[in-house]
């Protein structure tokens, strides 16, 4: 057998078994992604970060508004960087 044909074949039962393995990894269904602890509203918190997501929380009843991850951050415990302040209390200053 020609050199190419060998190769050619080899190539093929590498693709048939990369495929299989493929095939073989449970992937979630699209839709609504998995729900981190971060990307959940924060009791008693308007923003908080676990330093490389930050969220905010939404007006009233809304879901918090959370940015993207970063490619090679590292997340930390989250913690809040912004106390709610009730509406009936004024701010101190």
């Amino acid at each position: 057998m020609p050199r190419s044909r060998v190769l050619m074949v080899l190539l093929l039962v590498m693709v048939a078994t990369t495929g299989a393995r493929a095939a073989e990894i449970d992937i979630p269904p699209p839709g609504k992604p998995k729900e981190l602890s971060v990307y959940v509203n924060q009791p008693n918190c308007q923003r908080w970060t676990d330093d490389c997501v930050n969220c905010a929380r939404g007006a009233s009843g809304e879901a918090p508004t959370c940015s993207n991850i970063g490619v090679a951050c590292q997340p930390k415990a989250i913690r809040c960087t912004a106390a709610d302040i009730p509406q009936g209390e004024p701010q101190k200053k």
